[in-house]
């Protein structure tokens, strides 16, 4: 039962570690021009430099932001590993992962709708 419970504990930890890092690397590198190929690559993201680096700012810090709520969500389950209150962290940390990256894109493209009109023009 611990070689299992381990187990799960170094993958919720990778998973927490390589969100901080793409958010961190989302924010520190972004490609010089919107592309299909690389980055965050929506419609209104893609539209010009403005748009591309405003979507790859907010979408980075979302993932951070997610990369810590796991870590926090991977303490509180060490914390009940010998209570019964553990299976639920367990089943909650496995909800967040299967749904972190849409949520992440969920509140960028509303901060883009914004920010931007359709045509990727500031509005403010």
């Amino acid at each position: 039962m611990w070689e299992i419970l381990r187990t799960y504990l170094a993958v919720d930890v990778w998973l927490a570690i390589i969100l901080i890092v793409f958010g961190a690397f989302s924010l520190a590198v972004i490609p010089r021009k919107p592309n299909w190929f690389m980055g965050y690559r929506t419609s209104l993201a893609c539209k010009n430099q403005d748009t591309w680096v405003f979507a790859h700012k907010h979408f980075g810090k979302q993932m951070i932001i997610f990369g810590l709520i796991y870590t926090v969500l991977i303490f509180v389950r060490v914390i009940l590993l010998d209570n019964d209150a553990a299976t639920w962290v367990v089943g909650l940390i496995i909800a967040a992962q299967v749904v972190s990256v849409l949520l992440a894109l969920i509140p960028t493209e509303p901060a883009l709708r914004k920010e931007f009109d359709k045509d990727g023009i500031r509005r403010r």
